[in-house]
């Protein structure tokens, strides 16, 4: 093993000049920086427009059922929302159905990948700990700044995690295909599931934040190096910034609809 990634190092040396390799450095930097903004105005106008729908939605069939039902209006809407939870599980159960077998291992593994990342991001099952608590490491003086306990961090490793995958595909686009078998594995898994990793990534921060704003009481532990904010702005920047993941830990389109198409 060791002697095979020692000479796909050799062989990628002798294949590609400094020149060369600048340019993938340089492009696979432009595509990470490239998908990972994308993806977020993505994720934000994605949002934005379930919102508004929702809303809509949301609205008119409260008016409409207040007026049919006026005080049965409540038992309507425990009916009707029983309705609809059955016919989603209808559809999900017949989408995956529908698939290959091959679609169902990638759709288990994405699932498993995204519970996973969330879990070890997040810091567990108390929440505590996690990426964000990395600060920890540096002195309790550093312990909840604005970097690690923001959507700064995710951000940060989002791109890492684009930029390392951009590169891989670069590489490839220029004639260097592994020799080590693992290797090869190992790169191709990443290219194929590292989306369902990104989004873990973010359902953790997401769960770490809220954890953190303690909304439900009066109190929190603050941000470090922030003065001049009362508790409840200190509350409301972690609640923001718990939303913020949240919004960014959608799939994207494309994984949507291979994956649950019609849904």
């Amino acid at each position: 093993m060791q002697e095979e990634l020692k000479q796909d190092l050799l062989t990628l040396r002798n294949l590609i000049s400094d020149d060369r390799i600048a340019e993938i450095a340089s492009n696979a930097l432009k595509e990470a920086l490239r998908v990972t903004i994308e993806m977020k105005i993505r994720n934000i106008i994605s949002f934005m427009k379930f919102t508004v729908a929702s809303s809509v939605k949301l609205t008119k069939y409260l008016c409409k059922t207040v007026r049919e039902e006026k005080w049965a209006a409540p038992k309507k809407w425990l009916i009707d929302l029983k309705d609809q939870l059955k016919s989603k599980t209808e559809k999900i159960k017949k989408t995956w159905e529908s698939m290959t077998q091959q679609q169902k291992v990638d759709t288990a593994i994405d699932f498993a990948i995204v519970a996973l990342s969330a879990f070890l991001i997040s810091g567990g099952f108390d929440l505590e700990g996690g990426l964000p608590d990395i600060d920890t490491k540096f002195g309790v003086g550093k312990h909840r700044n604005l970097f690690t306990h923001s959507i700064l961090i995710g951000l940060t490793l989002e791109f890492a995690i684009r930029f390392l995958v951009a590169l891989v595909i670069e590489s490839e686009k220029h004639g260097y295909v592994p020799k080590s078998k693992l290797l090869q594995s190992f790169l191709n898994f990443a290219k194929k599931h590292h989306n369902a990793a990104i989004s873990g990534m973010w359902l953790g921060l997401f769960l770490h934040f809220a954890k953190d704003a303690n909304l439900f009481n009066t109190r929190t532990k603050p941000y470090t190096g922030i003065s001049g904010l009362s508790m409840r702005q200190h509350q409301s920047l972690f609640a923001s910034n718990a939303l913020a993941a949240a919004i960014f830990s959608q799939p994207s389109e494309s994984t949507i609809k291979q994956k649950f198409e019609g849904w």
